[in-house]
Order: C-alpha cells, then sequence, then structure tokens
C-alpha cells in the first residue's frame, strides 16, 4: 500500500509540473501485447496512460483457447526513467518504469467496439466478468550498447518485471535504428533517413494475481523498420525529431491453454513520434486483418517525454 501510494503521488506531481495531459510508456504487459519492447536509445523521463485489452472472445465470437476467463482492461499510468550514463559507465543505460493500473472494462471497450470495430464493420467482442481491481507492475532494466557504423547501435542487457499481474525475468539483443539509406533530406530538424531494428527476447515467467497460469518462458522476435527526422540533442544524442514506425511480432505465448500448451502470437504494431509526444498502437489481428479482428488483445499508448518537453 505504502509502494503504491508513493507512485500515485509522484504521478500526480508530474502531471502538475508538465501543465499538459501527459500519456506515456507502459511496462511489461504490452511487450506481450505486441507493442515494441525495444529499449530507449536515449535518455528519457516519460509519463502517461497505456490501455492494454484481454478478452477471451476473438473478433468473430470464437472463444479463446486459454485459462484466462474474463475480460481485463489495464489502464496503466506509467513513470519511465532511462538514463544513459557517461564517464565510466559510458555505454551503460538503465531503465525503471512503474505502472498503476485501475483496471475495468472501460474506456478500452469503447475504443475497441466503437471505434475499431465500427470502423471495420466488425461486431462488437463481448465482455465476460470484467476485473474490477488496483493492478501495479514495476520493471527495470539494465542495457548495454555498443556502435556499428554510428554510435548506440547495437544493445544486449536484461531486466525484470514484478506485480500484480505476473512476474518475469528477461535477457534481449539486438540492433536499434540502423541507418540503411543516405539522407534523404537535411535541413534545421536534422537529416531524414530509413532506419531498421531488430530484437530478440527470452524470459523466466512465474504467475501472478492476475495471469495465473503463464508459460514458464517466453521468446520474442521483431524487426521493425522507421522513417523519420534524427537530430543530436544538447548531451550528442540522436533523437528523431519526427519518426513513422512500423513492426512485427511473433511471440512464442504468456497465455496457456487448458492442457498447458502456450498460444503463439503474431502482431503488428506503429508508433508516430513528433517531438517529445509518441503515440503506439499494436493489435494481435496479422494474418486476417482483412477479415476480422483475429485474437483477443489489442492496445495504445500515449507518452510524454517530459526530458525533451522542458528543454
Amino acid at each position: 500500500m505504502f509502494l503504491v501510494s508513493k507512485t500515485v503521488v509522484a504521478l500526480l506531481l508530474i502531471v502538475i509540473l508538465a501543465n499538459t495531459q501527459a500519456f506515456g510508456e507502459a511496462p511489461a504487459p504490452s511487450v506481450h501485447w505486441g507493442s515494441l519492447a525495444f529499449p530507449d536509445q536515449y535518455s528519457t523521463f516519460t509519463t502517461g496512460l497505456t490501455l492494454d485489452r484481454f478478452t477471451p472472445t476473438d473478433g468473430a465470437g470464437a472463444k479463446y483457447d486459454s485459462t484466462i476467463s474474463q475480460t481485463l482492461g489495464l489502464n496503466l499510468i506509467t513513470l519511465s526513467w532511462t538514463q544513459h550514463w557517461g564517464d565510466q559507465w559510458s555505454g551503460w543505460s538503465t531503465n525503471l518504469t512503474a505502472g498503476i493500473s485501475p483496471t475495468s472494462n472501460e474506456p478500452s471497450e469503447f475504443f475497441q467496439n466503437k471505434v475499431v470495430h465500427q470502423l471495420r464493420h466488425l461486431p462488437p467482442v463481448p465482455t465476460f466478468q470484467s476485473r474490477r481491481d488496483t493492478d501495479v507492475m514495476i520493471d527495470g532494466s539494465v542495457t548495454k550498447w555498443l556502435p556499428l557504423f554510428q554510435p548506440k547501435a547495437v544493445f544486449f542487457g536484461g531486466g525484470f518485471s514484478v506485480g500484480t499481474l505476473y512476474q518475469e525475468v528477461f535477457l534481449r539483443t539486438g540492433i536499434r535504428r540502423l541507418q540503411v539509406t543516405p539522407d534523404l533530406y537535411r535541413g534545421d530538424w536534422g537529416a531524414v533517413s530509413v532506419r531498421t531494428s531488430i530484437l530478440g527476447r527470452v524470459s523466466l515467467q512465474e504467475d501472478g494475481a492476475v495471469l495465473h497460469a503463464t508459460k514458464q518462458t517466453s521468446r520474442i522476435v521483431q524487426p521493425a523498420l522507421a522513417i523519420g527526422q534524427y537530430a543530436q540533442n544538447h548531451k550528442g544524442e540522436t533523437v528523431p525529431t519526427w519518426e513513422v514506425e512500423v513492426a512485427l511480432t511473433w511471440d512464442s505465448g504468456i497465455f496457456v491453454n487448458g492442457v498447458g500448451q502456450s498460444r503463439k502470437q503474431f502482431f503488428w504494431s506503429a508508433a508516430l513520434t513528433g517531438g517529445p509526444v509518441r503515440l503506439e498502437t499494436w493489435n494481435d489481428s496479422l494474418g486476417n486483418i482483412s477479415r476480422s479482428d483475429f485474437g483477443p488483445t489489442y492496445g495504445v499508448s500515449l507518452t510524454v517525454d517530459l526530458f525533451r518537453l522542458f528543454n
């Protein structure tokens, strides 16, 4: 209770100081819902709201074969701090993310049924015994960065996630925003180029108060492609002035069915960055997007980076 109270107070202070509606990075659950799972390539301090929804049926009304029988509407209010260190710790970064969720059916049902499904002329997804409680997740990670034709392109490291949903420790490695084209345009806001990323992630998982039966191990592979305009900040870090990024994700599964078999999933995600603001959405409709909203999960987040906002 003391930890939750401190988190709520910190969130309120940040919102007041920012003097703006602030929405931001999601903690652990979004990684297995299909969101981008890359570590931050530059120092950030973000806050925001992330919606992750799970329903035990898919968009066609068929039952999703898993041990989770209720609807989960996770409304995660988050704080996330990534620091790229200098001096004797040059090349290392750390992250700490905390999220607290007044879990309920809304507003995620509204976006699923009244926005996405109406736009795609799909039947609404029914709600089953929607969870109403307060959930908390805390994540931490350490990452080592190495150059590859440019600074901070290769990364490897590990971290943890603990909270009411489930527990996890993970290792990850990959390439982040490696420039694959010459500069297409150069202006006051930096140079426009196309950049590619790829991530591999393995984790060990344990059950939590919400997910009572999780797969013991999980593997994620995620390639991504981005186009944007990139400039250097006052620390010499390359940051996107604006960026459009799309990614595909294969997840060996966090959910299991009644006999313990993992539910493998394919996802797509898309993110739009403009200055300190970043909007991202993800969905498991990959492979069946023309007919129905295949699978039970989707999510969306809107974040603001306070470091960039105040600088």
